[in-house]
């Protein structure tokens, strides 16, 4: 059964698909877009992109760690601070990720691989 109006519930749903992500990296949206892919398409479509920026942030701390050990010398002087500038926007992005989907709006990260179409 698909509903196409957002409920106040779908709302609450998407929202957390973003905000658990703080948390829980990939895995709550994950779960969250696993388990309502065909319930609701507000909680479908913000689960999906929470899950795309998760997976995106988790590959620049990867990328930045690979570097770190790459070039122990000089990327240890600024590695730290690209660390804490992507866990700035992880969380200032779901914040308004989680508070337009409590509006029932499908939000749109300004910045993320959509590796899940």
């Amino acid at each position: 059964m698909s509903s196409q109006t957002p409920s106040q519930q779908a709302n609450q749903l998407a929202g957390l698909a973003h905000l658990l992500g703080i948390f829980t990296s990939f895995v709550a949206p994950l779960i969250i877009w696993g388990t309502n892919t065909s319930k609701n398409a507000l909680v479908e479509a913000n689960a999906k992109e929470a899950l795309n920026f998760q997976l995106t942030v988790m590959a620049g701390h990867i990328a930045n760690g690979i570097l770190s050990f790459v070039l122990f010398f000089i990327w240890p002087l600024f590695g730290w601070a690209i660390t804490l500038g992507l866990w700035v926007v992880s969380i200032w992005w779901a914040a308004l990720g989680f508070q337009a989907a409590n509006n029932g709006v499908k939000y749109r990260y300004p910045f993320a691989f959509r590796i899940i179409a």
